[in-house]
């Protein structure tokens, strides 16, 4: 029997009712202004098992007004740290999933970390998630105390340098939340363990490699990195590298990386020039023509000693890559927030591009983490998930932290 709801209340109070009901349910979402990439366009638009139809199906379940509400693909953390490890790890999510993120990639996680998470996600009322486990770089590479530290019970970083002699002969955590691959023989002992923790994409690390790759504190070397990439690729799996410099981003484009877990240079601390980081015209150019998503940790800066000379070099590094059309992908790495610290740092750098940055929440990223998924568009056979706004996010991007409700994969949530 159809519905007619005009109230966004009692729409609410349905979906309360009706969460665990409404999979499998067709509705008809009438009154919306849906986000085509570019703006919002009024249109109607049906959800059947789960998947977005511009047809009527023969059977309407719900008809529900969205009385002029805007519409947007959910958004996503391309590289989230704030879940695994997380003994709160319950509430973190429901955080993610109140300000509409539904799509999260950890690029590294500790096997103990999974096992406690993965119940709680990739399911209707919870984000989804890939997980790459641990991290690959070269012995006593970073980021390797970062696990091992903890594992030892000292958790305040300050104390790893001093207590390093300890740790580095620890390993604890080496083959769960870190690997150490110095050639082809350690690659070739260790890569059906790697692949029997089931990872769904692989995080390796380029930490100024030309000069310092397989060097201690460091991370793979070319050549290194070149054989890890190609043996997965061979096995099915993407390669997301953590850069240092401008140079191990050109060394990981030449090597056929699939994603950058960060801007070179996010770090910096504004000391000295820039210029070692800086991506040059020819840099822009290949990463559009591959395709490559690039995640940026924008905020990771905001303790910088020259706060001012990061944030214009942020500003105009974000503007050059939007400007090009570079696949532009948001992500926190921060082990106690959700995505909520970077977009508020990315709206404080000011005079923000509103539509090119829904477009990187809802679009880029999503389809960054899980590319082989129709999601991150309002299109037809595309996934029915979808946020629907209070206010416009084209007037401030910040709005789209603000639901009436969400739809999940065709599944009404409060």
């Amino acid at each position: 029997m159809k519905r007619i709801l005009s109230s966004l209340l009692l729409l609410c109070f349905l979906c309360l009712n009706m969460q665990a009901q409404s999979a499998g349910k067709t509705y008809e979402f009438r009154n919306g202004q849906w986000y085509n990439g570019k703006g919002f366009a009024t249109a109607t638009w049906y959800t059947t098992n789960g998947v977005l139809s511009k047809k009527a199906p023969a059977k309407i379940d719900s008809i529900i007004d969205l009385e002029g509400r805007w519409v947007v693909p959910p958004m996503g953390d391309a590289h989230c740290s704030s879940v695994t490890e997380n003994p709160s790890a319950s509430n973190t999510l429901n955080q993610y999933l109140g300000e509409g993120v539904f799509y999260l990639q950890m690029l590294g996680n500790t096997q103990e970390g999974r096992a406690a998470t993965a119940p709680l996600l990739n399911k209707a009322s919870a984000p989804d998630a890939v997980f790459a486990n641990g991290v690959i770089t070269c012995t006593l590479g970073y980021p390797f105390l970062e696990y091992e530290g903890p594992a030892n019970k000292i958790k305040n970083p300050s104390q790893w340098g001093e207590r390093y002699a300890e740790l580095k002969t620890s390993q604890k955590m080496l083959g769960n939340g870190y690997w150490f691959i110095d050639n082809k023989v350690a690659l070739e002992a260790n890569w059906d363990k790697i692949k029997m923790q089931n990872p769904g994409v692989i995080s390796i690390y380029l930490m100024d490699a030309q000069n310092n790759g397989g060097k201690e504190g460091k991370g793979l070397s070319a050549e290194v990195a070149k054989l890890v990439i190609k043996k997965a690729h061979k096995s099915g799996l993407r390669v997301f590298a953590h850069v240092e410099t401008a140079e191990d981003l050109r060394l990981g484009l030449k090597l056929g990386v699939d994603g950058f877990a960060n801007l070179p240079g996010h770090n910096w601390d504004g000391v000295g020039d820039s210029n070692k980081f800086e991506l040059s015209a020819a840099d822009i150019k290949t990463l559009v023509k591959k395709k490559i998503p690039l995640v940026l940790l924008l905020s990771h800066a905001q303790a910088a000693a020259n706060r001012a000379a990061v944030q214009g070099f942020h500003k105009k590094t974000l503007k050059s890559l939007l400007d090009a059309n570079v696949i532009v992908a948001m992500g926190s790495d921060d082990p106690q927030r959700t995505l909520r610290m970077e977009l508020n740092y990315w709206f404080g750098l000011g005079e923000l591009d509103d539509a090119r940055t829904l477009k990187v929440l809802c679009e880029n990223t999503p389809r960054a983490i899980f590319p082989n998924r129709k999601i991150g568009k309002i299109e037809n056979g595309y996934e029915a998930s979808f946020l629907v706004l209070t206010d416009n996010p084209l007037t401030n991007v910040l709005k789209a932290r603000v639901q009436a409700f969400k739809v999940k994969n065709g599944v009404l949530l409060k």
